[in-house]
């Protein structure tokens, strides 16, 4: 079988030829941040393809297509493979336009498009929280005139929890709107809003394989949540423990989304569900590995690399038993920056039950604001026989960092009297 590769993620720990085997032909078009800096590792990670494309402008650029449809037409392919969310409505168009077996784009639509997932889900019955399209402002009045403040508006095809804002009044939401010019031209913008429903996130992660759901688990944030990172808040999940009262309704819930969405025949998939007061609120779901270290956490928890065996599954390769219920309890721990100049950080980690802890930037690195929800300075894994004993290891891990951490905040300016001639530049 001929494969064409969507890639982003560092080669290094996406090892696409030893998980796929001898007997294929590998194509491969990269983001270049993804190769390694050295020359001789780099040689060797695009040596493992039979033809690599690395792209500087990977991102957003109609250059992945041209050489997509160039390597088509020197090799041909059977499949497109793409672990990365903002690729799969890429490689469903690209299967479409070339006849290719694989996720259709009203799949990849289906679950890129909160919008249309959620006009999915409602139809079939599916607890959400009361929510609206907004195109334009007046869409978000009436739905504060229907529904009150707070609201939750995001883009309808975003990720990492990128754009999205909580809005809790008026003086908010024309704030929001004045720097959200899409609101106010014919074309609309590309927006959700939701009404904010006080909750615990849970996410669920599992691996479906034709047709049939082989692995599925929830685990909670607790307290935390991943706008509260943006906020510079620390971010927590642990798994479920295997005798949880929630944990059947959380994986009933979860089937019923998969069941109702088109979901891909063999997909990794990554749910989000709201435990309320008034009970289970399907929040969204996602069919792409998460990310944030939950694939890490998976692995801590149940010892299956899901990337690689759904790599595996799609090469028509027998995967291991895949267990029911995970051997221990897997967590994991993300500190966001906050504004300033990061004097001192944390050394070697010797907080029992943290089985790995990553510090990401040195000591003299001026940090910013996190933009995304996986975006952090330090993170950690943990481990335990119980979802309470991971959680005590994480909580003496945060005081220990927080402890540690010297970040000195920005000096305030004086506002200028005198306006400034633009140079040009731009400012981190």
């Amino acid at each position: 079988m001929n494969y064409l590769i969507l890639n982003r993620s560092a080669l290094a720990i996406r090892p696409y030829r030893e998980w796929m085997g001898d007997g294929h032909r590998l194509l491969l078009i990269t983001d270049a941040r993804a190769l390694s800096a050295d020359d001789e590792i780099r040689g060797e990670q695009l040596a493992s393809f039979d033809a690599a494309v690395p792209l500087v402008d990977y991102h957003d650029s109609v250059a992945v297509e041209r050489e997509a449809l160039r390597l088509h037409a020197e090799f041909g392919f059977d499949e497109i493979i793409a672990l990365s969310e903002f690729d799969l409505l890429r490689a469903a168009r690209l299967r479409d336009l070339l006849g290719l077996a694989g996720q259709s784009e009203e799949s990849a639509v289906a679950f890129r498009d909160k919008l249309v997932m959620k006009d999915l889900l409602r139809e079939a019955g599916v607890p959400l929280a009361p929510y609206a399209p907004a195109p334009d402002v007046t869409s978000l009045i009436r739905f504060t005139q229907q529904h009150g403040f707070p609201i939750v508006v995001k883009p309808r095809r975003g990720g990492g929890s990128m754009g999205v804002e909580v809005l809790h009044d008026e003086d908010e939401l024309w704030d929001y709107a004045t720097r959200t010019t899409e609101l106010g031209t014919d074309d609309g913008a590309p927006l959700l809003v939701e009404a904010h429903v006080e909750h615990e996130l849970f996410h669920i992660d599992g691996l479906v394989v034709d047709g049939h759901i082989r692995l599925i688990w929830p685990s909670t944030q607790g307290t935390t949540t991943c706008l509260g990172m943006l906020d510079g808040q620390m971010l927590h999940s642990t798994m479920l423990d295997a005798d949880d009262p929630r944990l059947d309704d959380l994986r009933k819930l979860t089937t019923t989304a998969l069941e109702t969405l088109p979901t891909p025949t063999t997909t990794i998939f990554h749910a989000e569900i709201f435990g309320t007061p008034d009970g289970l609120v399907f929040n969204e779901i996602a069919c792409r590995m998460a990310g944030g270290r939950i694939e890490e956490q998976i692995r801590l928890g149940f010892g299956l690399h899901l990337p690689k065996l759904y790599i595996r599954a799609l090469a028509g390769h027998e995967l291991p038993r895949i267990p029911s219920e995970p051997a221990r309890i897997g967590g994991l721990a993300l500190f966001p920056p906050r504004p300033g100049l990061l004097r001192a950080v944390p050394g070697e980690c010797r907080v029992p039950g943290i089985s790995s802890f990553t510090v990401s930037v040195a000591a003299g690195t001026r940090l910013g604001t996190a933009h995304a929800s996986v975006d952090n300075f330090a993170s950690a894994l943990a481990v335990g026989s119980t979802r309470a004993e991971v959680e005590q290891a994480i909580g003496r891990l945060r005081t220990w960092v927080e402890t540690e951490t010297v970040i000195e905040p920005e000096p305030e300016t004086e506002p200028e009297t005198e306006p400034r001639t633009p140079t040009g530049g731009t400012t981190a």
